[in-house]
C-alpha cells in the first residue's frame, strides 16, 4: 500500500503563533467539506476534499492505492480511516468546525459502485463516520468537473448551500417540494447520518425483527403510508416525522410526509384557540373559537387540499394508509373520505385534551371539541390518543380507541452521543446566542440545572424560576457561596405555527426584573435559540439534572431524552409525564404547583451526593434501557407499521373494501380483513407484540 502525496491541507504545528491565535477564539470558525472520490483501476482510488468557509477553499489531493492481493471494501473502510484522520487533524489543528460536508464521486466511478454493490458500504459508512466521529452532517451527491479538485469544492459550495451557515450544528434546510407541499427529509435523501445497522443496534431484538418482518409486508402489499400534518420543523411531532421517514426510507417502505402551506391569521386560531383552549391554560372569552374562525380555518385546509393533495396529486387519491397528526389540518378528512374512499384514515390526538372540560355544555372545550370531532374527526376509522384515561374527550368510542406514546429518535441530533470537545463547543455557541439576547451564558466551572421547552404558557416557565429562587435560598442557608450554586438554563426552539413563543418570552423576560428575582437574574440564562439540534443535546448533556414543570402536557420527549443521558428529571404530575418517570429511581415528582417541594428535591439532589448517584446508577441499567425503548423511532415505527398492516385494504379480499360499512355504523374499528376490532384504549404494542 502507498499515497503519492500531492497539495495538502495546511496543519498548524502546536505552539506556533496562529496556533496559539486560533485558540484564543471563543467559537470555532465553521467549514464546510467537500470530498471527491474516483475509483481507478487496480485498486487505485484518487481522492480529493475542498474546505469551503464561504469565501475562501483550501484543497487536499492524494492517491490511495489499495492492497492488490486483497481489493475489496476493507481496503476502502482504511481509505475512509485516512480521509477521517485528514480532516479531523486539519480542522482540530486550525480550530476549525466542520459543519457538513458532501461526499461524491464522478459519473463513471458512480457507475463502477452501481455495478459493484459492495463498494456502496463504504462510502455510505464515510457518511455515518462524519456524523459519529466528527459531528459534521454528511451528504451524498454525484459530480462533475474537470478534476477531483474542482468536484470536491463544488461539492463544498452545495453543502454549505443546504445548509444555514450561521446556526452552527444546524441540520440541513428544511426542504419541501412546491407541488405537493411533501416534506423531502434529509434533502430528499441526499443527506446520509444513519444506516440500519446503528438503528439495529440500539433496539432490542424482539422488536426489531418485528419490524424487518411488517417492513416486508408493506413493501409486498405495496402499501403507501402518508402522515399530516401543520408544520415541517419545530415542536414533537415535527421531529418525530423527521425520524420515522428516515427510517422507513433505510427500510425500503412507502411512507411520506405532507405539510400546509403555512398562514399566521390560521396558526392564531389554532394555536390560541385550539391548543389553548384544550390544555385548559385560559378561560378568557376571547379565546372562544367563533363563526369566522371556523370558516377561515376550513377555507385554509380546503385550499391545502385542493391545490396540493386533492385529485390527481398522486398523494391522497393513491394512499393506502393516512396518519392525521393534529387537529390543525383535519378539516380535510371528509375531502379525503370522499376523494379515497378506501383509505384507511387515522387521527393521532398529541396534546393534553381536558376531557373534563370537554365534557361540560357550554364551555369553550366543549364547543371547540364539538364542532373538531362532528364534523371531521369522528370520520375517522381509529383515534391514537396518549396513554392517559383523561386525554379521551367525550363522544369518542373507546372501541375506536389505542393508545401510543411520543416517540424520540436516539441517533438524531438530539440525542447522539457527544464528546467533551463538543458539548464545550456547543457551550460556547450557547452562550454567543445568549449574549446576543442580553442573556447571561453558561459558565465554564458551576453546574446547572435545565428546563428545555418553548416558551408556552403551559410549561410553567414562572414555576421553574420561583422553584429556582427558593433552591438558591436553601443553598444560601447551608453555607453555600454564591459561586458554589448551580445555574439556571431556560432554553428551546420556536416554530411557525406558534405566536405564543415571543409573547411568553418577554413575559419571562420581564418577570426576571421582579425584586425577588433581580438579585439572581445574572444566574439565570433564558435564550431562544435557533433551529439546531446538536445545541440542544449538548446543554441538557452537560447539566447537573433537568426540570419539567409543565402545568398541561401530553406525553414530553424532553423527559424522554433527558432520562437517555442519565439526567434525573424533577417534574410535576401533569398529563403523561408520570408515566415517563419512575418516582424515586429516574426521577422525582411533585404534585403541580410545588414550586417549595421542586427546590427540596433540587436542594437533595445537589447536596445528597450518594442520593444523586443512585438516580445516576439506575438510569444507567439495562432494565432502564430496555423501558425507554418504547419511546424511540423503531419501536414507534413497529406500531405505524402494524396499523398499516392491519389496516389497509390492499392485499385482502377485494370484497372487503366493497364491503366497507359507515364508520359511525360499528363499534369498533373495520379492519383490512373484514372482522370488527374493539381496540377497548389498549396500547397499540400490546396487540403486536402478542401476535405470531
Amino acid at each position: 500500500m502507498a499515497h503519492l502525496s500531492r497539495r495538502k491541507f495546511s496543519i498548524l504545528e502546536a505552539g506556533s503563533p496562529r496556533y496559539v491565535l486560533s485558540r484564543k477564539k471563543a467559537i470555532g470558525k465553521s467549514i464546510y467539506l467537500g470530498v471527491a472520490v474516483s475509483y481507478e483501476s487496480e485498486g487505485q482510488v484518487e481522492w480529493a476534499c475542498s474546505s469551503y468557509d464561504g469565501t475562501e477553499f483550501e484543497s487536499h489531493e492524494d492517491t490511495f492505492i489499495a492492497d492488490p492481493s486483497s481489493i475489496g471494501p476493507e481496503q476502502f473502510e482504511k481509505l475512509n480511516n485516512i480521509i477521517i484522520q485528514t480532516v479531523r487533524d486539519f480542522a482540530t489543528s486550525h480550530n476549525y468546525r466542520i459543519q457538513g460536508v458532501c461526499i461524491g464521486c464522478d459519473e463513471k466511478t458512480a457507475k463502477i459502485v452501481a455495478a459493484n454493490p459492495a463498494l456502496k458500504c463504504p462510502i455510505r459508512s464515510m457518511c455515518t463516520r462524519f456524523w459519529f466521529d466528527l459531528d459534521a452532517a454528511p451528504c451524498t451527491y454525484t459530480l462533475r468537473g474537470l478534476s477531483l479538485t474542482e468536484e470536491a469544492a463544488s461539492a463544498a459550495r452545495k453543502v454549505y448551500d443546504w445548509f444555514t451557515p450561521q446556526f452552527p450544528g444546524s441540520i440541513p434546510r428544511i426542504a419541501v417540494d412546491p407541488e405537493t407541499n411533501e416534506v423531502l427529509v434529509d434533502m430528499d435523501g441526499h443527506c446520509h447520518m444513519l444506516d440500519l445497522e446503528h438503528f439495529e443496534q440500539t433496539t432490542d431484538k424482539p422488536t426489531w425483527d418485528k419490524l424487518l418482518q411488517l417492513s416486508e409486508q408493506c413493501k409486498q402489499r405495496k402499501l403507501k403510508i402518508i402522515f399530516f400534518n401543520s408544520t415541517p420543523q419545530g415542536g414533537g411531532v415535527a421531529l418525530m416525522r423527521h425520524a420515522t421517514i428516515r427510517l422507513m426510507r433505510l427500510l425500503g417502505v412507502d411512507c411520506r410526509w405532507f405539510v400546509a402551506k403555512p398562514n399566521p391569521d390560521v396558526f392564531v386560531i389554532t394555536k390560541r384557540k385550539f391548543h389553548n383552549v384544550f390544555q385548559g391554560v385560559t378561560q378568557d372569552e376571547q379565546y372562544r373559537l367563533l363563526q369566522e374562525d371556523k370558516d377561515l380555518w376550513v377555507e385554509w385546509c380546503e385550499q391545502n387540499f385542493s391545490n396540493y393533495w386533492g385529485q390527481g396529486k398522486g398523494v391522497v387519491d393513491t394512499a393506502d394508509v393516512i396518519i392525521m397528526d393534529d387537529p390543525q389540518v383535519s378539516a380535510i378528512i371528509p375531502h379525503i373520505r370522499k376523494l379515497n374512499p378506501t383509505a384507511r384514515i387515522i387521527y393521532r390526538s398529541h396534546i393534553e385534551i381536558r376531557g373534563d372540560l370537554a365534557g361540560i355544555p357550554g364551555s369553550m372545550q366543549y364547543d371547540l371539541w364539538d364542532f373538531l370531532w362532528s364534523g371531521f374527526i369522528s370520520k375517522t376509522d381509529l383515534f391514537i390518543s396518549h396513554p392517559v384515561a383523561g386525554f379521551i374527550p367525550p363522544r369518542v368510542p373507546h372501541a375506536k380507541v389505542a393508545l401510543m406514546p411520543a416517540a424520540t429518535d436516539e441517533l438524531d441530533g438530539l440525542n447522539k452521543k457527544m464528546s467533551s470537545s463538543d458539548i464545550e463547543y456547543y457551550r460556547r455557541v450557547f452562550n454567543r446566542c445568549a449574549e446576543d439576547q442580553g442573556s447571561p451564558g453558561i459558565s465554564g466551572d458551576r453546574p446547572y440545572v435545565i428546563q428545555i421547552a418553548r416558551f408556552d404558557p403551559a410549561k410553567g416557565i414562572p414555576d421553574v424560576i420561583e422553584a429556582y429562587r427558593a433552591f438558591r435560598e436553601q443553598l444560601t442557608a447551608r453555607g453555600l457561596e454564591d459561586d458554589q450554586q448551580p445555574q439556571l438554563v431556560l432554553c428551546g426552539h420556536g416554530s411557525i405555527d406558534d405566536p405564543d413563543g415571543t409573547v411568553v418570552y418577554e413575559e419571562i423576560i420581564q418577570l426576571l426584573n421582579q425584586p425577588e428575582y433581580r438579585p439572581l437574574s445574572q444566574d439565570i440564562c433564558v435564550v431562544r435559540l435557533p433551529a439546531s439540534d446538536q445545541l440542544l443535546c449538548a446543554v441538557l448533556r452537560g447539566s447537573f439534572c433537568a426540570l419539567q414543570l409543565s402545568h398541561r402536557e401530553g406525553f414530553e420527549v424532553k423527559v424522554t431524552e433527558s432520562l437517555a443521558k442519565y439526567k434525573p428529571v424533577i417534574a410535576y404530575r401533569s398529563g403523561g409525564i408520570p408515566l415517563q418517570i419512575e418516582d424515586g429511581k429516574t426521577g422525582i415528582l411533585v404534585e403541580r404547583g410545588n414550586t417549595k417541594g421542586v427546590a427540596d428535591a433540587l436542594t437533595r439532589l445537589y447536596t445528597d451526593t450518594a442520593y444523586y448517584q443512585d438516580f445516576i446508577n439506575e438510569l444507567r441499567t439495562k432494565e432502564q434501557d430496555s423501558k425507554r425503548q418504547q419511546f424511540f423511532t423503531p419501536f414507534q415505527s413497529v406500531n405505524w407499521l402494524y396499523l398499516a398492516t392491519e389496516l389497509a385494504y390492499k392485499g385482502n379480499d377485494k370484497a372487503v373494501a366493497m364491503n366497507q360499512p359507515a364508520v359511525a355504523d360499528i363499534e369498533g374499528t373495520y379492519m383490512g380483513n373484514g372482522e370488527v376490532r374493539q381496540w377497548n384504549a389498549k396500547y397499540v404494542r400490546e396487540y403486536w407484540q402478542n401476535s405470531a
